[in-house]
């Protein structure tokens, strides 16, 4: 279990469907993004407000961004609150 909590700073995430790793694994595969580092997840729990974003220029296209007050990385399923 891989916890990481900041009281008094809210902590900027992103995630999106990593194709390359999906085909890999056999079966899908989220990159979801924060302090600089990429984690491989199964799936994503979210419990504050996000958005999309469309990046035209580069890959991948299509992220969902994010800021939240917690992150946790729990048997491969990413929880923000």
């Amino acid at each position: 279990m891989k916890e990481y909590l900041e009281p008094r700073h809210k902590i900027p995430f992103f995630f999106h469907y990593n194709k390359p790793a999906s085909k890999k694994h056999n079966h899908p595969v989220i990159s979801f993004h924060f302090r600089q580092k990429c984690h491989l997840v199964a799936n994503v729990i979210i419990n504050v407000p996000t958005r999309g974003k469309i990046r035209t220029q580069r890959q991948p296209h299509f992220i969902v961004c994010g800021i939240g007050n917690k992150v946790e990385i729990v048997d491969n399923v990413a929880h923000v609150t």
